[in-house]
């Protein structure tokens, strides 16, 4: 991730949240280190749009917890019409982060968990305004040990010599009673091997076995 430029200028800022203890301690939070910027507030899109209409903050923040996915991008979309210049960011309490390549994909720039600090606040704010994307470096971890995880977990499994075999016929184009009949197995026996290449390999069809068998040279 690129390292934003430090204090960039941003003038106006919006928070779009429900609860007015936490907007105060937003606005607390934000003081320690831009104290002249302005912050407005609402507790919903419709409630932005009716009291700081022709207001263009060049970022946003809104509440998510509870939200589905869905309904934030759709926000964020409203909220893009009513500010078209503005940066949009969500914070909130999730535990998952799968949904965050979905709201980059869909123009939202950035995320904080719900107990940020100035810190994170701060670098957010000049992320956003010097048009990158934002996640703390906590979160930025998650993402990638979940990944190598998931690479781990979608490792093909070795094969064994008769597999090895079987799976060169099946890519030829050989028949199950023609395997059968080559290796001088039972049609039976050969079945159940094709079941464990699909279940080692991961794939569900001849074309991605033999991609697969490619890649590991088994082939």
């Amino acid at each position: 991730m690129k390292t934003p430029p430090t204090s960039t200028n941003v003038d106006l800022i919006a928070i779009v949240d429900p609860r007015p203890v936490f907007k105060r301690g937003f606005r607390q939070t934000l003081s320690q280190s831009r104290a002249a910027l302005e912050v407005i507030e609402a507790v919903n899109c419709q409630d932005l749009e009716k009291k700081h209409h022709g207001r263009s903050p060049a970022i946003i923040f809104v509440f998510g917890a509870g939200v589905p996915d869905v309904e934030i991008i759709n926000l964020a979309n409203r909220l893009r019409r009513y500010s078209p210049q503005a940066a949009i960011a969500v914070y909130d309490n999730r535990k998952s982060m799968n949904f965050l390549l979905t709201f980059f994909r869909e123009s939202i720039g950035g995320y904080l968990p719900e107990d940020f600090d100035s810190r994170e606040l701060d670098m957010c704010i000049d992320s956003l305004a010097a048009g990158l994307h934002y996640i703390n470096s906590e979160i930025a971890y998650q993402l990638i040990t979940q990944k190598n995880h998931d690479q781990k977990k979608r490792q093909p499994g070795t094969l064994s010599g008769l597999e090895q075999k079987v799976a060169g016929c099946l890519i030829r184009g050989m028949t199950t009673s023609e395997i059968a009949q080559t290796l001088d197995r039972r049609s039976s026996t050969i079945s159940t091997v094709k079941s464990n290449i699909y279940r080692k390999t991961k794939v569900h069809n001849i074309i991605d076995l033999e991609r697969v068998l490619r890649k590991q040279g088994a082939s």
